[in-house]
């Protein structure tokens, strides 16, 4: 079976579980595709938001892998997969508060990701967001000192938002710091990493209340782990909600 067939499987049974546990209160789901200029690689990512309507979130998602560069959709292969899940509740008449906790699956082990974040949204089409998290790999690397080492990374993220009829406007930013001594380095071999991302969506609604959202991202990245130099990458994808 060539791998693209797989992935495409893969994706689906993915969705078809994660509509499986939720109702019809909301469903989203998102494909993007992946470009970055500075290694020269293609990466794609589906994913599937769930919410229950009782104050319960599911988010799955799967990534691929592009083999070559400059290549698209050749010799996929799955780079990993995350569940989600995640309470949430109003603390205000524009704030609301989450806590939550994901399983990263990728090739080489298991990552926990405990989370909280809080979403303040203001009634001129303004928004601000923040999230702090844990990221715990359950399996061993090889560290600096010639000991393995489990890498733990506290990380602070940021949204800014802004909302006018049907267009978005969004740019993030992402700190991380990994808080093992011995570790590998995160970004020109220093313990800690950044990014930089804008969004640019748009929101078509369909007579049969489903919606519609292209959108376009361009980023500011790390190269690798031991040199300053960034690389821009920029994402297409369509968000398709019912």
């Amino acid at each position: 079976m060539k791998t693209i067939t797989k992935a495409v499987i893969s994706s689906a049974l993915l969705f078809t579980t994660g509509y499986a546990v939720a109702n019809d209160y909301k469903t989203t789901i998102e494909y993007r595709h992946e470009y970055r200029d500075g290694n020269k690689k293609h990466s794609d990512r589906v994913k599937a938001f769930i919410d229950t309507g009782n104050n319960i979130g599911f988010e799955l998602d799967a990534r691929y892998n592009n083999d070559g560069e400059n290549e698209m959709f050749n010799d996929m292969s799955m780079n990993g997969s995350e569940l989600s899940i995640f309470y949430y509740d109003k603390l205000g008449e524009n704030a609301v508060g989450l806590l939550g906790a994901s399983l990263d699956f990728n090739p080489n082990g298991l990552v926990y990701v405990p989370y909280a974040r809080l979403n303040y949204s203001f009634d001129n089409g303004f928004r601000v967001q923040g999230r702090y998290k844990w990221k715990l790999w359950d399996y061993s690397q090889d560290g600096t000192d010639g000991e393995s080492y489990h890498s733990k990374i506290q990380q602070l993220d940021g949204w800014f938002g802004y909302k006018t009829g049907n267009w978005d406007f969004e740019y993030s930013f992402e700190y991380w710091k990994e808080m093992e001594d011995n570790a590998q380095a995160q970004f020109d071999n220093d313990a800690t990493n950044y990014l930089h991302n804008v969004r640019f969506m748009y929101s078509i609604n369909t007579k049969s209340g489903a919606l519609w959202r292209p959108f376009l991202e361009l980023g500011d990245v790390s190269v690798n782990n031991f040199t300053d130099d960034r690389q821009l990458r920029a994402r297409v994808g369509i968000k398709y909600t019912w």
